[in-house]
């Protein structure tokens, strides 16, 4: 987060929000094996370091080579330079010299020494607003110092913007300088007929979103139980093999279009991939049944076994929700919030309202919070009796050892338990 989103959020007295250049840096870190170095002073690294720290599936750095071609650790000795003992998201620690003269020194030393003592698959280099006003040539730089490697360069992630603004320019610039070259180079074969079946990519996840690593294993066993092939999910854990593999996907999903809608347009130019979007996301036995029939019937399969898993846990919800409802007539007529994206805003809210018959209202006066720990934790401060439930980071602190989403129909029964649960701890 920049000094300058905090002041804004500040002035304006609401919860401090995750901003464009958090947005770029954590799709970058949603690839796995890869080392995301920010241009940029300290003050602009060390919450991105810190947070990225404890998301990354991997967050362990390695040597180059070990051996027996064993991946050895870095030993933190090596952490005193660039990454000052954090693991994630090293820095240049840029100063009034470097904004003056250039970084262009800074940068040739770091990355020398990140091609000697660090293994990646993938370098992206990503500028603070600050350091995007300097005008060094982060490509011609990146590519002496790291010939034949692969790398991704992020000039501005712009002032003040929001994270689905960094989001969105990360993919951009991933399609544009990683997979469009690699495919146009001819060093890869583009048939799909080669395929073992249909396949999707599924855009717009990120490891910022509370319960991502589950909502990705929710979609691939719903995917699955139909036939589909999940071929990439960028930027939530994807390898960078999966990344270069996009264009073989027979249909792009875009599960969030404020962030993934541009890519699915660009691939859609450049290599006919068509795309489908969601009305909202798959949150609620409704959404899930209408996002997969539709899109099993676009590429021919057999929705059916989803189908009947669905009417069954339509069963088991409707016995929880009676029960509760007779015994306190909760959850109808409660009134709830959401904070978020506005994919989630307006999923959320259609999944509230149209099947637990809740009443959707303001902040103060809500008494079911869907947000972030920094929104819950403000309402919680006036007093207020409330149920908070995290959809995105930060988080209240609680650790899930057993991955969970609210997404598909395992996501559905488990948000409604937490509804359910919620309110009647209230009473």
């Amino acid at each position: 987060m920049t000094e300058s989103s905090l002041n804004n959020t500040s002035a304006k007295k609401g919860p401090v929000t995750a901003d464009s250049l958090s947005g770029m840096i954590f799709a970058a870190e949603g690839i796995r094996n890869t080392l995301t170095v920010l241009n940029g002073p300290m003050g602009c690294r060390f919450y991105h370091s810190s947070t990225s720290q404890f998301r990354s599936i991997r967050p362990k750095l390695y040597l180059p080579t070990g051996p027996d071609d064993r991946r050895v650790p870095v030993d933190y000795n090596y952490l005193n330079d660039w990454f000052f003992r954090q693991e994630r998201v090293p820095c240049t620690y840029l100063d009034g010299y470097d904004y003056v003269y250039g970084s262009e020194d800074k940068l040739r030393e770091a990355l020398a020494f990140f091609r000697k003592y660090i293994d990646f698959d993938l370098l992206v280099l990503a500028n603070s607003p600050g350091a995007s006003l300097i005008g060094d040539n982060l490509k011609e730089i990146a590519s002496r110092e790291l010939p034949a490697r692969h790398t991704v360069m992020l000039e501005s992630p712009g002032y003040s913007g929001r994270f689905e603004d960094g989001y969105r320019e990360a993919m951009d610039q991933i399609i544009r300088q990683l997979i469009i070259p690699e495919w146009s180079s001819g060093q890869r074969a583009y048939d799909r007929a080669k395929e073992n079946g249909p396949s999707v990519n599924i855009l717009g996840l990120s490891i910022w979103q509370r319960y991502w690593e589950g909502d990705c294993k929710e979609l691939v066993r719903l995917f699955e139980s139909c036939g589909i092939r999940v071929n990439c999910m960028p930027c939530a854990d994807s390898p960078l093999s999966d990344l270069l593999r996009i264009p073989e996907a027979s249909l792009n999903l875009v599960l969030y279009p404020e962030m993934g809608l541009e890519s699915a347009k660009l691939l859609e130019r450049e290599f006919g991939t068509p795309c489908y979007v969601c009305e909202n996301l798959p949150i609620g036995f409704d959404a899930v049944e209408k996002c997969f029939t539709d899109i099993c019937s676009l590429l021919g399969r057999d929705c059916s076994p989803l189908l009947e898993e669905s009417h069954r846990a339509r069963a088991i919800a409707w016995y929880h929700i009676d029960n509760t409802y007779q015994a306190c007539g909760l959850p109808k007529g409660t009134p709830f919030y959401v904070s978020g994206n506005p994919s989630q805003v307006r999923s959320y809210s259609a999944f509230l309202k149209d099947y637990l018959g809740m009443e959707q209202t303001g902040p103060d006066q809500a008494e079911l919070l869907f947000g972030d720990a920094n929104l819950i934790a403000m309402q919680m401060l006036k007093n207020r009796t409330l149920c908070g439930i995290e959809i995105n980071l930060p988080g209240m602190g609680y650790t899930d050892i057993i991955p969970k989403t609210h997404m598909g129909i395992q996501g559905t029964l488990f948000l409604i338990e937490q509804v359910l649960n919620g309110l009647m701890s209230r009473i």
